[in-house]
């Protein structure tokens, strides 16, 4: 079988590398075609995946040309469609989520000189009407998005690639990014025949970025909670996603630690003869910025060192930042004892030292404490508690799938809404209870590997990509809006080439609607 995996950057891939080793060990070929040459820091994970196989090959994705007036049609719509889902109820405690997509949307189409007349005229206006919170037109926005999308065609260079590609199945990711161009790739693909899937890269993907666009055969996701997402949230059918559990997390079922607890312990520069708390810190656009994460850690230390209770008061602490988060450079806790910022200048954990450092870290720790939601579930994986404390500049209830945690909601995480709650709970988890061990095994079998705690979601999802290859693959159902929208491609674009020169026909290529 031959796999086409479109990746919108190299860091991604992070997700999906047992995923592209487990196809290339059963003997499929598989390409992957990178659409962007950000996170160079992250080429090596490429290089070491295309160096393990002759099964496995990398290169560049193609993309609509620049004066492609489609291209502009395509973005507005997406944007717009994506602008549209936060303006609704379910987003309203969720500022900082709002102001994300609204800073990508607004100001681009306020500024933008390459639209059409419709696009340039109504564009501006519907966007500052979402940003402000106009629901009901939200909706309306939403449906139409949809059916736009059916009707802009696909791109002649992106069919071309991918009929000389001659795949046996398609899988693209990330498409929810906010006007993802991603969705190009799975239209080729249905004008083509091809079987295809859209690839959700994490657990909070389907409730913090864009709309899903498009119906392919399949959208793959970890578990039933994201499964109910995308028939919910983004109108796949239930016929067409599948749990196949979290790959990503297939490693730290069987991982050891690299370091005794000694070794490592003695690095960060703490006491040996106590334990240590783990504190992970979090991107600085959940935390707003970095330098807000750093001063609550502050407060954090000295509420512990405030404590009544001994152990609480005594246990080390070590600190590990973000890998993007600047804050932390110059950052000074000497005036705690026992405290470590390590490591000091952390980087993207994409070599084998580098993750073997992170896991030592968890593993060797006697709780773990912050905002990092993802390695939240990488500690409960490992079997750690883990805490947080909710406080304004961290911004946690800010992102719907932070509530999945919870323990109301069936998960794990001991929330604190105050220092002094969190100090007592910390104390009650370093006593290792049995009923918190409990909660962790739920939540992980339910959300991690819904499968069977015994059962790896890697070879899971490869069964799922063979049965893919087998899948019918539906017509593209015919749009309305395509004669309008071709007008609007007409004259949009950079250059204009077209604006006042004869218009192109209206006529669909052969095998489209």
């Amino acid at each position: 079988m031959r796999v086409l995996f479109f990746v919108d950057r190299p860091g991604v891939l992070r997700q999906y590398a047992s995923l592209v080793t487990e196809l290339a060990e059963r003997g499929h070929d598989v390409h992957l075609a990178l659409r962007s040459e950000a996170d160079e820091d992250q080429r090596p994970q490429v290089e070491r995946l295309v160096g393990a196989s002759p099964h496995i090959t990398s290169g560049p994705a193609p993309a609509r040309p620049e004066d492609d007036g489609w291209r502009i049609v395509g973005w507005t719509v997406r944007a717009l469609g994506d602008l549209a889902r936060y303006a609704g109820p379910r987003y309203a405690d969720a500022p900082a989520l709002r102001a994300r997509v609204r800073d990508k949307v607004v100001g681009r189409l306020e500024r933008a000189d390459d639209l059409g007349p419709l696009g340039g005229r109504v564009a501006p206006r519907v966007a500052r009407r979402l940003a402000a919170g106009d629901a009901a037109l939200a909706e309306r926005v939403i449906r139409f998005a949809r059916r736009a999308e059916r009707a802009i065609p696909s791109s002649p260079a992106i069919d071309a690639y991918v009929r000389e590609q001659a795949p046996d199945v398609v899988l693209v990711t990330s498409v929810v990014k906010v006007a993802s161009p991603q969705v190009e790739f799975l239209k080729s693909a249905r004008r083509l025949g091809i079987p295809a899937a859209s690839c959700v890269a994490s657990w909070d993907n389907l409730t913090n970025k864009g709309l899903l666009k498009w119906v392919p055969e399949r959208v793959f996701v970890w578990n039933e909670v994201q499964r109910h997402e995308a028939i919910e949230l983004h109108g796949i059918p239930p016929e067409r996603v599948s749990a196949t559990g979290a790959q990503l997390f297939d490693t730290w079922f069987e991982r050891r630690a690299s370091t005794t607890r000694e070794e490592l312990v003695r690095r960060m520069g703490l006491d040996a003869a106590r334990p240590y708390v783990l504190f992970l810190g979090s991107s600085p656009f959940v935390t707003n910025h970095s330098a807000d994460e750093v001063r609550f850690v502050e407060r954090w230390l000295e509420g512990l060192r405030a404590s009544p209770d001994e152990r609480v008061r005594r246990v080390g602490v070590a600190v590990r930042p973000h890998p993007v988060g600047k804050g932390w450079r110059d950052a000074d806790l000497s005036r705690f004892e026992n405290v470590a910022i390590w490591p000091r200048h952390s980087e993207r954990p994409v070599s084998p030292e580098e993750h073997d450092t992170f896991y030592d870290q968890l593993a060797h720790s006697a709780a773990v404490v912050g905002i990092n939601t993802t390695a939240m579930i990488e500690a409960a994986v490992i079997g750690k508690s883990v805490l947080t404390v909710l406080a304004p500049e961290l911004g946690q209830e800010s992102t719907l799938h932070f509530h999945y945690l919870r323990e109301e909601n069936g998960g794990f995480l001991h929330v604190a809404r105050t220092l002094e709650e969190h100090a007592q709970q910390l104390a009650g988890v370093l006593e290792h209870r049995a009923e918190d061990a409990e909660r962790r095994r739920r939540f992980v079998e339910s959300f991690v590997r819904p499968h069977g705690l015994d059962r790896p979601a890697t070879p899971i999802f490869a069964d799922a990509v063979e049965a893919l290859a087998r899948e019918p693959v539906a017509r593209w159902r015919p749009s309305p809006l395509r004669p309008l929208l071709a007008l609007e491609a007409a004259l949009s674009g950079k250059p204009r080439r077209r604006a006042k020169a004869n218009l192109p026909s209206l006529q669909s290529r052969p095998g489209e609607p």
